[in-house]
């Protein structure tokens, strides 16, 4: 017997998810600033929360979210300064443009509520990625001093790599998938039915 019944489940599936990337990207874009808006504010607030002997608030200035910090940097003409970190909060929220494309390609029921619920279930994960996309220019990329300053140990700066690469390589792809697993198990398991249908045959 021939495999075309779950091809035609599993590829008209992502076939659909293309289709609909291209509006829910153009979506994601237009409306890039709020976007951006939650996953910083909650980065910053969570950065204040552990360090909050240096970390004073977050910033937008242009496409890139700003850490305002109390930690001391020399600049090459002698003077000092403060450290000011910049992320552009958009390379870790294309999540909240999968997430959307996902649940419209298996179109799942009651849209009205699962799509802004998954967008909040993303905000965490998003923050995630800019805490650590932060704390990695602090740790590696100011020099010794300043990571000191900020109470960052060696060890404490091999965890917070770790880290930045967990929330920037896979988190941002990885979580919008997870989330929607859980809120549309029906075309979950109807594409795992189809391929283990597919190869017994």
């Amino acid at each position: 017997m021939t495999p075309a019944p779950a091809f035609s489940v599993i590829g008209g599936f992502f076939l659909r998810i293309l289709l609909f990337l291209v509006p829910t990207l153009m979506l994601w874009y237009w409306g890039r600033d709020w976007v951006a808006a939650a996953p910083a504010w909650l980065a910053g607030k969570t950065l204040h929360m552990f360090f909050p002997h240096w970390v004073v608030t977050v910033e937008r200035e242009g496409p890139a979210h700003v850490l305002v910090t109390l930690l001391r940097v020399a600049m090459p003409d002698g003077r000092v300064g403060e450290l000011t970190p910049e992320v552009r909060a958009l390379s870790y929220c294309y999540g909240s443009a999968l997430l959307p494309a996902l649940l419209l390609a298996s179109r799942a029921t009651r849209l009205w509520w699962k799509i802004p619920l998954g967008l909040v279930l993303l905000v965490p994960f998003q923050a995630w990625g800019l805490s650590f996309a932060w704390l990695l220019q602090i740790a590696f990329q100011s020099g010794t001093s300043v990571a000191a300053q900020a109470g960052i140990s060696a060890f404490g700066a091999n965890l917070i790599g770790v880290a930045y690469q967990f929330g920037y390589l896979l988190m941002p792809a990885l979580a919008p998938i997870l989330i929607w697993f859980a809120l549309d198990r029906t075309m979950v398991a109807t594409v795992l039915i189809e391929g283990a249908l597919s190869g017994r045959q």
